[in-house]
């Protein structure tokens, strides 16, 4: 508080003091002479006036003190109102900022132990089709405050926040909210949002970065080392190696150096597989397998499996093409087991009969569901108590549910069967030489050659397996 303001005309005294920035002003007033009469509030109010108080003047304050008789102490009789200043827009996000960011150079986690989870370390923040991504508060105004003397406060308005840009998402129409156009990944960084559906690593991928779960495609621009982990909704493209790792597209994986899996690895796709060798590997596709040669794996290729150039050769392992394989040579000059399977596999056969069981199951819960539904009917149209609407509803969606299955169902068996009428004409091509130590296996019927057989074609037929020049297809 400043110096005081005093009213030295008699005895009485009201002295007002007024805090340095003038919101706030308190009085004393002395205890008057026993001959005089008490302080009144209106006396009180026009020394206020005569200084210049005019705004945020506590009245019943000021009666309190008076009836009360506080004398002689200072109390805060009128108050200002403190200015408030807008605040700057900001955004809110739904989204890790910092691990799409940072995710790049981000430390792997330590776990509680004290030891570090090299393969669970955040890689990327994934988002789907339709999430909220973030939303922008507009910036405020402010509130208008006042000091004592009844001086207006202007406030500063808040600042916009930058707008972001970028692509793959969408702008609410009141400009308020975003949405991620498209499943993939977020990268952020100073206002610069973009959701991309590839993912791409420059350099090896190996414990210190991590395992890869990512909704598009995942592009490798080096090595793939042992015991990670590779999941992609698309497809996956390695430009190096591929040690023992598992790696699981929804598309094709394409491995452009080849692998040797050791016998651990395992690729799966539901498009092809490619690479430019396959050693010690596990392989399952529902497409098509290329590659020079395949040593030592174990194979299956819904489509065909194709061998050519450099080696051209399939030595050892289990390999089967359900349409059919093409291969330089098979087996070796030293025999060693090779075996070679054309046609549908019993797994293929087995999976279609279930697929036709689970299809009858599925109509058969359809005509419980019809059979009540009608009967629940039934009670309606005669306005029965019994009527139970909820009832109704919930075997009602049952029954969508049903069907729906039921749909996934029917193409699965016409994708199946398609599958094992089409594998009747697959057949095993063989350019240059078959060795002996091979086992061929066409649908139910096996041979084994003799001798070394060369540019030979081989397939089923009647009941038959026959061996023909390789160009009689």
């Amino acid at each position: 508080m400043d110096d005081s303001l005093n009213n030295n005309d008699n005895i009485r005294e009201i002295q007002v003091q007024i805090s340095d920035d003038k919101m706030e002003a308190a009085i004393s007033i002395s205890k008057p002479d026993s001959s005089e009469d008490n302080y009144t509030k209106s006396e009180i109010m026009s020394k206020l006036s005569e200084i210049g108080i005019k705004t945020g003047i506590d009245e019943d304050k000021i009666l309190e003190m008076i009836t009360n008789k506080q004398y002689g102490q200072f109390l805060i009789i009128a108050t200002g109102k403190q200015v408030e200043h807008g605040e700057d827009g900001y955004y809110e996000y739904f989204f890790d900022v910092e691990a799409a960011s940072q995710a790049k150079t981000k430390k792997p986690n330590i776990r509680s132990d004290g030891s570090i989870d090299f393969l669970n370390k955040t890689l990327f923040v994934k988002v789907k089709e339709g999430d909220l991504l973030c939303k922008y508060h507009e910036p405020t105004k402010g509130n208008f405050g006042f000091d004592v003397f009844g001086k207006l406060l202007v406030p500063k308005p808040g600042k916009p926040a930058p707008k972001i840009r970028g692509k793959g998402f969408i702008v609410s129409n009141d400009g308020l909210e975003y949405y991620a156009l498209k499943n993939g990944k977020i990268e952020f960084r100073n206002y610069d949002l973009n959701i991309s559906d590839i993912y791409e690593v420059d350099g090896d991928v190996d414990l210190s970065t991590g395992n890869i779960d990512f909704d598009g495609d995942v592009n490798i621009n080096g090595n793939v080392k042992s015991g990670v982990n590779i999941s992609a909704m698309g497809n996956i493209f390695i430009s190096g190696f591929v040690e023992d790792a598992n790696l699981r597209a929804k598309k094709d994986i394409i491995i452009k150096a080849g692998c040797n899996t050791k016998g651990l690895g395992r690729f799966v796709a539901d498009g092809s597989i490619q690479a430019k060798f396959f050693e010690n590997a596990n392989v399952y596709c529902k497409g098509d397998i290329k590659a020079e040669y395949i040593l030592n794996c174990t194979v299956v290729a819904y489509g065909k499996v194709f061998v050519s150039g450099g080696r051209g050769s399939i030595i050892g392992g289990d390999i089967t093409g359900v349409l059919g394989i093409d291969t330089q040579y098979c087996g070796h000059e030293t025999n060693v087991k090779t075996v070679l399977r054309v046609g549908a596999t019993k797994e293929i056969r087995h999976e279609y009969a279930e697929c036709i069981m689970k299809i009858k199951e599925i109509d058969s819960s359809i005509d419980t569901f019809d059979q009540a539904l009608e009967k629940i009917g039934l009670l309606k149209e005669a306005a029965s108590d019994k009527y139970d609407k909820e009832m109704e509803t919930r075997i009602f969606q049952s029954k969508i549910v049903k069907k729906a299955e039921k749909t996934k169902e029917e193409e699965r068996s016409k994708m199946l069967f398609g599958l094992i009428r089409e594998s009747e004409r697959s057949v095993l091509k063989i350019e240059k030489s078959c060795y002996q130590g091979c086992r061929i296996i066409l649908n139910d019927k096996s041979y084994i050659p003799s001798s070394v057989f060369d540019h030979i074609l081989i397939k089923k037929v009647m009941n038959n397996i026959k061996l023909l020049d390789y160009d009689d297809e």
